[in-house]
């Protein structure tokens, strides 16, 4: 833990205004600067241990935002983009100390060196709570006045943390999965408890329950509804749970760090909270990065410069995958199973399977072979993109709550999915057509996990988004040779996890909420760095440089960030090009071994693939012996309701 070392009393003093401190000085050394960019340093007083600050210098010209961390009273950044910039510094995210935020402005010119020094003010400490999301003017108490200990509770832990987060429950007001709810009455919670026990998730056919319902036997089941209905009334005042920890920080490396952020705004259609939010950033051949803003546009944008370009009208979803061969662009957008666009062109093909409509993919990744797997959540299956035929066909995967979410192809070009409801992972083998399923998370209770890597040896890394309280979070490693697990523990309390991918060392770099972190293999230590503003930080992509490529989610929502792209520099003077590539050997570029043909030509039209999946006879077969129910009238459809309740991921 950081030492909690603060003065009693700091003068606030502005030293960046005095004349004898120049806004821009070119005999300022110039250290760690690409050509054409500026540089921004300064000292701050005020900054001992225990109290954590970081500028941020925004770009109001390009709205290209930096941040890096004061570290003993300094701070610099580099490879400023010329431009009009508000320099801000104030606390680090997830911290219990803080001080008052300033904000001053400067000019920043290619090749210039400017400075800006602060002292903070009223500094001391501040109220937290945890969590990607934010919580204004909302009561934060702690988990056991929210929670309140007994049967009630650890039934609570045992089946709904699996999937809905410990702010779900107390935060009665409708916000970003799995951040708020809309209020409930005790009939209300009886009807949710039963069908997630119950009733196929996502109301498809041949679904297992939500969670399984081992976990929840019948004289438990009255229990949960009596501890749901008394804590979370229909009438109770939004409350949050308290931050009472903060992870230990690794001051070196935070010194050396810097995160850049391009942000997409569009502001005629989306003027207000919640913005559309990406989930994932990719790269082109040219170095460019794009994302699928959802419900409004493609993105793509150079990080060279700031200059951004939208595909507007196509709206977009949780994947993206740039075809390296031709620059055509495959990405997720309900209804459709996966989306594909020629940017030369503007022109898209919109892919259904049939009329499904549950059957929208949330990743898409090619093989060596230049086809485009597809994860399909709501219909627990996976789909395949043959570039030779230019259709689609798919598989439902039969293991109980499965449902793949991430999905990554080895370099072996087997296909793994992260399973969403079971705490484990699946590897498909597409020459042979098995599925063989890997427990992962050894716990008696509901887990999940949203998305997997693979690092150069084979070895498959995942770790637990949702598990019992949210507090046992945990990453995972599983040798598919001898089936063997091990667990490491991350350090975050409640720090949902959502991916894991290897870099070019073999680092594993994962994202809990509020902060970017790295696992050494060697050290078997982990890194952790906080992002620059409250949010869930979803999938990584890491460049051939090592840079982290990631989003903000929640604060893309509820921040008034819309859709940002994000790198991690873990070394700021070291940076070879701010463009973006995948590298050559990445589990996440296997087209790097294709050679050709190119995809077909993007027509503009819908496109109509079977609707029957490959297995549907053995699915059949496997879901009757697992009691799962096949009659279309047994099953609720309702999606907004659905939706509603926070059933669905966004």
């Amino acid at each position: 833990m950081l030492a909690r070392i603060i003065s009693a009393t700091i003068v606030l003093l502005l030293l960046f205004g005095c004349a004898e401190r120049p806004q821009q000085d070119l005999q300022l050394p110039m250290i760690g600067v690409l050509p054409g960019y500026g540089q921004l340093s300064g000292h701050v007083s005020g900054s001992e241990l225990g109290v954590l600050p970081v500028v941020y210098a925004y770009n109001e010209d390009r709205s290209v935002g930096y941040t890096v961390f004061v570290v003993d009273g300094l701070y610099r950044v580099v490879n400023l983009i010329q431009g009009t910039y508000s320099i801000t510094i104030r606390p680090a995210v997830g911290q219990l100390e803080g001080f008052r935020e300033q904000t001053v402005s400067r000019e920043v010119a290619s090749g210039t060196h400017v400075r800006a020094d602060f002292a903070l003010d009223n500094v001391g400490p501040v109220k937290n709570y945890v969590g990607g999301i934010a919580y204004p003017d909302t009561k934060i108490a702690t988990y056991e006045d929210i929670y309140p200990p007994g049967p009630g509770r650890d039934i609570l832990e045992r089946t709904c943390h699996g999937c809905h987060t410990i702010q779900f429950f107390p935060y009665n007001v409708n916000r970003a999965y799995s951040g708020g709810r809309e209020p409930k009455t005790k009939d209300a919670w009886s009807f949710t408890v039963n069908r997630m026990h119950q009733g196929p998730a996502f109301g498809q056919i041949g679904n297992a329950s939500m969670f399984d319902p081992a976990y929840l036997p019948p004289v438990d089941r009255d229990i949960l509804v009596d501890y749901l209905a008394e804590n979370f009334p229909s009438d109770a005042l939004p409350r949050v749970v308290a931050l009472e920890s903060e992870p230990e920080l690794n001051l070196d490396a935070l010194r050396k760090a810097m995160f850049v952020e391009y942000v997409y705004r569009e502001p005629t259609e989306f003027s207000a909270a919640p913005w559309p939010a990406p989930h994932q950033v990719d790269f082109d051949s040219g170095g460019n990065i794009w994302l699928a803003y959802t419900s409004c546009c493609i993105v793509s944008i150079d990080p060279r410069t700031g200059e951004q370009k939208a595909y507007k009208g196509h709206g977009g979803g949780h994947g993206i995958a740039v075809d390296q061969i031709d620059g055509s662009v495959w990405y997720s957008g309900r209804p459709d199973v996966v989306r594909h666009m020629d940017p030369r062109t503007g022109l898209v093909d919109y892919w259904n399977l049939g009329d499904q409509k549950e059957l929208g993919s949330i990743t898409q990744v090619f093989d060596s072979k230049g086809d485009l797997w597809l994860s399909l959540l709501g219909g627990g299956g996976l789909g395949k993109w043959d570039r030779s035929s230019d259709t689609i066909v798919w598989w439902k995967v039969p293991v109980l709550r499965s449902r793949p979410y991430g999905i990554i192809v080895d370099h072996k070009d087997k296909v793994w999915s992260a399973d969403f409801h079971n705490g484990g992972v699946t590897r498909f083998d597409p020459e042979t057509g098995e599925f063989v399923h890997f427990g992962l998370v050894k716990d008696d209770a509901a887990s999940s996990i949203r998305r997997l890597g693979v690092d150069s040896k084979g070895m498959i890394w995942a770790a637990t988004w949702g598990s019992r309280a949210f507090n046992n979070v945990k990453l995972y490693q599983l040798n598919p040779n001898t089936g063997a697990v091990i667990a490491h523990d991350v350090g975050i309390a409640y720090g949902a996890v959502y991916g894991a991918e290897a870099d070019s060392k073999d680092n594993i770099w994962i994202t809990p909420d509020n902060y970017i972190s790295v696992y050494d293999q060697d050290t078997n230590q982990f890194t952790h760095y906080p992002i620059p503003v409250r949010s869930d930080t979803v999938k990584t992509t890491i460049s051939r440089d090592d840079s982290v490529w990631f989003t903000y989610h929640n604060a893309g929502r509820y921040a008034d960030y819309g859709g940002s792209a994000v790198v991690l520099y873990q070394d700021k003077d070291n940076i070879p090009t701010l463009a973006a590539y995948h590298s050559e050997t990445s589990a996440g570029h296997h087209l790097s071994a294709y050679r050709g043909p190119v995809s077909a030509m993007v027509e503009g039209r819908q496109r109509i693939a079977q609707p029957e999946a490959i297995n549907s006879k053995a699915y059949s077969e496997f879901a009757k012996s697992n009691g799962l129910l096949l009659n279309e009238d047994s099953v609720m459809r309702d999606e907004s309701r659905r939706r509603l309740e926070g059933l669905i991921p966004d």
